[in-house]
Parts: structure tokens; C-alpha cells; sequence
């Protein structure tokens, strides 16, 4: 439940008609508090919590990487539609792990839109949102724009193949780091990817050829300059060509939770 000022309360019943999507959490309805003329919203429950207390959590169980594909393409998904689908386009300005939620099925929805904004390449002095996943373009200079989203998306899509924070205890950046990955010969590539890949997923004995893929979307979206990342269409577009989510959907359609004991 989120409070909200009672006086947007025609304009949240309007959102909640024109907004609509799958892997966005469902603003269920909302009330007001007479007494302190607060505006309450009401948002549908998700069982299963957030992203990052599955990856950096201390749960038993650990998800496969069939089920982190899938959870990276509900994401893009969503992205997409906010950025594609809405008028005026929607900017997010806080994708994070703690803020994508599964449900039971592990499909993953969107959450807490308190930092979205409205309209796209704006400029802005008031600089807010979760340091590790700020793009730089944001950060230096205000440019707000559906490529920070993309920008900030890539470091869930990092967390995802690594098991590692957006930022770790010393302050270094996980897209940083990843930046590394890519450089020198393909075999060198190759070799660091391996290394840099979550634990978890080199036990599970998942495709390397599946995870290199989706790496080389991620390198796409770190592109320093925000006009050539791709956009979530592009994102979604080359994340579902992914031989690894074909056949997981294709065996069990919406499917069932799919972790791994530890």
C-alpha cells in the first residue's frame, strides 16, 4: 500500500483504466483517509517477493537460468509497454531488482512507480533514483529518456547472469565490472564470461552458448552514448530468439516455478 495525496485521486482512477499490462503490479483500487486527507493505493499481492531476495537473499533455493531468461524477458516486456504503448510514454527512472516481484508462477510484473515520469528526453536538475543502476547520461547530466530504463535494465539483466549486487561492498559498480568482460579476443571473451557467471548456473550445466547471448545484449545497452542502446522492442525481440526460452515454453507454456535447492 502506497499514500498518495487525495487530490490526484481522479487522475489515479484514470491510470488504472489507460495502464494495463501483465508484467506491470496491478493498482487494485485505492481509498482515502478522511482524516488526514491521504490518499491510499491498493496494489494486487505477489507471492513470491522480489528479484533480489531470490539472487541475493538467503533462500534455500536458487533460480535456474531458464527461469531468469524468462524473468528478464517479462521485464523487457513490460518496459516495452510503458514505453511503447502508454500516452504519453513512460519513463520508469527506477528499475531494480528490489523492485520486480514474482509471482507464483515466478513471472516477474513491474513494481513501484513513484519515480516514473511522463514524457520522454527531458532535461532535469533533481537527480533521483538507485545508485548501481543510474545511467551515466542521467547522472551527469539530467537527460531523462526511455534509454536510461534500458541502461538501468542491463544491470538486473548482469544480476541475473552473475548472482553479484548492482554495487558491491566497496562501492564498485557491477556494469563496471562487466564493461571488463568484453574486451580482448573472443576467446578471452569467452573464458571471462564463463568465470563471471553466477555459480549456481555453471553447476546447473546450462547452455554457455545461451548465456553468451543474452551477454551480448547487455553489452549492447551499456553503450555509453544512450541513441545507440536498442530499444525494448530491440531487447525483447533478441532475448525471445533465444534457443534456451523456446523450449521452456514450448514444454510447459506459462509454466511452474523452476529453482534449485541448495
Amino acid at each position: 500500500m502506497e499514500k498518495k495525496s487525495a487530490v490526484g485521486a481522479d487522475r489515479i482512477r484514470e491510470n488504472k483504466e489507460q495502464v494495463n499490462h501483465g508484467n506491470l503490479v496491478k493498482l487494485e483500487g485505492f481509498c482515502i483517509d478522511t482524516e488526514d486527507a491521504g490518499c491510499y493505493l491498493i496494489y494486487e499481492y505477489i507471492e513470491n517477493g522480489s528479484l533480489h531476495s531470490w539472487l541475493h537473499g538467503n533462500r534455500n533455493e536458487k533460480l535456474n537460468w531458464k527461469t531468469r531468461l524468462r524473468i528478464a524477458v517479462d521485464v523487457a516486456n513490460g518496459l516495452q509497454y510503458i514505453h511503447e504503448h502508454t500516452r504519453p510514454r513512460v519513463v520508469d527512472k527506477d528499475i531494480k531488482s528490489s523492485n520486480i516481484l514474482l509471482d507464483t508462477n515466478m513471472r516477474a510484473k513491474i513494481a513501484n512507480f513513484g519515480l516514473a515520469k511522463s514524457g520522454c528526453n527531458a532535461i532535469t536538475m533533481h537527480i533521483v533514483g538507485t545508485q548501481g543502476y543510474i545511467a551515466p547520461e542521467y547522472l551527469t547530466d539530467g537527460v531523462v529518456s526511455t534509454k536510461m530504463d534500458v541502461f538501468s535494465f542491463v544491470v538486473v539483466l548482469l544480476e541475473l547472469i552473475s548472482g553479484k549486487e548492482a554495487i558491491d561492498e566497496e562501492g564498485k559498480l557491477l556494469w563496471a565490472k562487466a564493461n571488463t568482460v568484453w574486451d580482448g579476443s573472443v576467446e578471452k571473451k569467452e573464458k571471462r564470461s564463463k568465470e563471471w557467471m553466477d555459480d549456481v548456473l555453471s553447476e546447473e550445466s546450462c547452455s554457455k552458448e545461451s548465456v553468451m547471448n543474452v551477454m551480448s545484449v547487455a553489452a549492447a545497452c551499456l553503450h555509453r552514448d544512450p541513441s545507440k542502446r536498442p530499444s525494448m522492442m530491440d531487447i525483447v525481440y533478441a532475448l525471445c530468439k533465444n534457443d534456451d526460452l523456446f523450449f521452456d515454453l514450448s514444454e510447459d507454456g506459462l509454466s511452474e516455478p523452476q529453482v534449485t535447492a541448495r
